[in-house]
Order: structure tokens, then C-alpha cells, then sequence
């Protein structure tokens, strides 16, 4: 059995399905994640949530405390702003060619509705998904020397990326049904909102799927046994850059 999920990063509904998606992965069913983005329109910078965008959020979260499994938890803050989505779904789309998409994606979830993070900026991604691009096999030297995810104008740097990009934005829309998470079980009728949250469910109590199973975590880096240069460490940090600094 394989399962499409096309889900929004800054979407609460989206996040919950990340875990159950989580969850049948480590079950063994095949789960094909792809990210896309709701509002091309949304200002680069993204946007504030006035009162009744939180408001709106506030009942959103409600509903889906009564879809909760044992294990699960939702956000126990609202987010004060929505972040423009075009620098996350590019970097999950380079995370998704270079091999590491379900740690990206864990990533992203968590900074967002866990750590209130800016995902739409560029620095941010750099910050967070330095050590999982370069655990990644890209080809690519941004990624695989310097855990970049994203160009500087959150775009994405491969023609890979981006035309997986576009191809999962018209796959999505063609069809036709909202609102996100939507879900395609082994290429039948698409479901969306509580429905692919309920068809999840359905899935992870067919194959008995453990939500609460540990996952290793998803921003380590590779281990190195050499400091790289001060040049590089200057430029992506991590953990090395207290190993260089021992080493000079």
C-alpha cells in the first residue's frame, strides 16, 4: 500500500498528520509526502495573525483535540504570525532529492508549531537544516558542503527541486479538493481535512503502528573525524565549531 500526502507546513492539521505519517513509516507503509504551498500571495516576509486569524486557529485547534490519539499532542501556544511558505516547501523539496525529507520534514513541523521559528526565513533554514542537508546525497555543493537548503531569495537552488516543486503544486491542484492535508490511499478518490486525518487513523490501527516510537533525532549531523576548515565552520557553524576552536 503506498499513501500520497500533499500537506502545508503552517497548516495544525498538516502537523498532526506528520505524525501519523511518522508512524506508518516506521510501521513499513510507504508514505510519499509532498509539500506545496496554499498562498503564493502571502508577502515574502510572511504575515501577522490578527484577531480573528487567531481565533480562527484557536477553534481549528479544538477540532482537532477531538481527533487526538493516545500519544498525541497538539500546540499548546498559537503562532503569532504565518509564515510565507515558499522557503520551506523548497527546502523540503532539496531535502526530498537529496535522501533526508522525513527529518526535514520533522524539522520544520517542530519549529514552527513547537518553537514559534520564522520557517520562511532563509537564515533560519540555514540554522536548522545544516546538519540534516549534509547528511543528505545531493550532488550539489550548497548542499552537501555547506547544509544550505534554500538560495538566498527562498528559492530553491536545483533544477531538481524545482520541478518537483511544480509538479507536486499541479498534481495538487488537479485534484480539486480542499483543504489540506489531502490524502491518496493507492491512487483512489483523494480525501481531505478530518477525513485524511480519520483515513490516517483507520491506517495506523490496520497495521498497529506505534505513535509514541522514538525517532533518532532528526537535525544531528555526520560525524566527521577531522574539524573542517575555519573558513567553512565560519560559514554553516554547528558542532564543529567548537572542535576547531580546540584544535587551534
Amino acid at each position: 500500500m503506498g499513501l500520497v500526502i500533499y500537506a502545508d507546513f503552517g497548516s495544525a492539521a498538516c502537523s498532526l498528520a506528520s505524525g501519523r505519517a511518522d508512524a506508518l513509516g516506521v510501521a513499513g507503509v510507504e508514505v510519499d509526502w509532498r509539500a506545496v504551498e496554499p498562498d503564493p500571495r502571502l508577502p515574502v516576509a510572511g504575515g501577522r495573525l490578527g484577531g480573528a486569524e487567531r481565533e480562527a486557529v484557536a477553534r481549528e485547534l479544538g477540532a482537532l483535540a477531538r481527533l487526538l490519539l493516545p500519544g498525541e499532542e497538539l500546540p499548546r501556544s498559537l503562532p503569532a504570525f504565518r509564515p510565507n511558505a515558499r522557503g520551506p516547501v523548497a527546502a523540503y523539496a532539496e531535502a526530498y532529492g537529496a535522501g533526508v525529507a522525513e527529518d526535514v520534514r520533522r524539522l520544520l513541523f517542530s519549529a514552527y508549531w513547537g518553537q514559534g521559528l520564522d520557517i520562511g526565513s532563509p537564515e533560519t533554514l540555514r540554522r536548522l537544516l545544516a546538519g540534516a542537508m549534509l547528511r543528505g546525497h545531493s550532488t550539489s555543493v550548497p548542499l552537501s558542503e555547506f547544509g544550505l537548503a534554500v538560495s538566498p531569495s527562498r528559492g530553491p537552488i536545483t533544477m531538481g527541486a524545482h520541478r518537483r516543486i511544480r509538479s507536486w503544486a499541479e498534481d495538487w491542484r488537479g485534484l480539486r479538493v480542499a483543504p489540506l492535508p489531502v490524502l491518496v490511499v493507492d491512487g483512489a478518490l483523494p480525501v481531505a481535512g478530518e477525513t485524511a486525518l480519520r483515513r490516517l487513523e483507520k491506517e495506523i490501527e490496520r497495521v498497529d503502528a506505534g505513535l509514541a516510537d522514538p525517532l533518532p533525532d532528526p537535525g544531528r549531523y555526520p560525524t566527521m573525524d577531522d574539524p573542517p576548515s575555519l573558513p567553512w565552520v565560519s560559514a554553516t557553524g554547528g558542532p564543529w565549531r567548537h572542535s576547531w576552536m580546540a584544535t587551534t
